[in-house]
């Protein structure tokens, strides 16, 4: 076998080893989706439960803290479910094969970069062991969050205008919330400031390496470093700047980024559910769901612990 021989199976190994791992890790994102989709309430006497109790009225949530947490970990299982039937579609044949075409991870990139984002946000709302620092950070959320909502409202009400529509309660809404919810809910976060989109997801991986989840044995060293270069890339996958393409070097280089988006993706979104879960757990009590693997067990309980001093704060 010559140099070129070498070099052509050399390549061939490693991008059936980088396809072994996209079918891999698609389906194990996939799973998370029947727990996005069965949402349960806190257990009383549980950290989350005692995060929600009469905090911020104004936002008409039974559960403020749960619902700003959960939701981001949400989003996140459903693109990996997305992530999934783009992925098998492809490997099963039953979808068009990308080819030389540079541009293809792009979609199942961007899907992955939006996961690792909002899953993120989980992450840093729940992960200080401070229930009042949790709180804060809900609160500081729901005013980023409802800010939003209020430009949304103000567009919208200008489009029914335009279409000479009733946009009444829109406006009612728009007051509501300028006037009432959104001071009340940045009073309520005393200060406290959002991460911006990369920080978060950089703060998750920082914090993911710090506290390693034991469903995930000998976690690569390069975790962090890999998610916060794939948060990048996906970026601007995102955005549609093209220097994306001058960094792939080949099929086998397609492969090698959409599988580790993939890990990145799927390990963060597996440690905000986890961290989730932990929280909704009551002191003594066993950790089941029949929406969740169980592979996410060790990691559940670990944690678990870690938040049930807090309700004695």
């Amino acid at each position: 076998m010559n140099s070129a021989q070498a070099s052509m199976y050399d390549d061939m190994i490693h991008r059936i080893e980088h396809l072994k791992t996209i079918r891999k890790w698609s389906k194990r994102g996939a799973e998370l989706r029947d727990w996005a989709t069965s949402p349960t309430d806190p257990a009383p006497g549980s950290s989350l439960q005692l995060d929600d109790a009469g905090f911020l009225p104004e936002l008409e949530l039974e559960n403020p803290v749960t619902w700003h947490a959960r939701f981001p970990a949400s989003v996140a299982a459903e693109h990996l479910a997305a992530v999934e039937v783009l992925a098998s579609n492809w490997l099963e044949g039953t979808g068009s094969k990308p080819g030389g075409s540079p541009a293809w991870p792009s979609s199942i990139l961007v899907l992955c970069r939006t996961a690792v984002e909002t899953s993120a946000r989980t992450i840093w709302l729940l992960s200080s062991q401070d229930r009042e620092t949790r709180r804060r950070r809900c609160a500081a959320e729901a005013s980023k969050e409802l800010g939003e909502q209020s430009k949304w409202l103000g567009f919208e009400s200008l489009a029914r205008a335009a279409r000479n529509e009733d946009a009444g309660k829109l406006s009612e809404a728009y007051e509501h919330l300028n006037e009432h919810v959104i001071p009340a809910s940045a009073g309520a976060a005393r200060g406290t400031g959002i991460p911006g989109y990369s920080n978060t997801a950089v703060l998750a991986a920082e914090w993911i390496e710090d506290n390693p989840p034991p469903h995930e044995k000998g976690l690569s060293s390069a975790f962090g470093p890999a998610t916060k270069a794939f948060y990048s890339i996906g970026s601007s996958f995102t955005h549609g700047y093209h220097w994306t393409l001058n960094v792939i070097d080949g099929e086998t280089d397609y492969y090698n980024l959409v599988a580790d988006a993939l890990i990145s993706a799927v390990l963060v979104t597996e440690c905000a559910v986890g961290l989730f879960e932990a929280q909704t757990l009551a002191e003594g009590k066993h950790w089941e769901t029949e929406h969740l693997s169980p592979r996410l067990k060790p990691t559940i309980t670990a944690w678990a612990p870690r938040y049930y001093q807090s309700e004695q704060e």
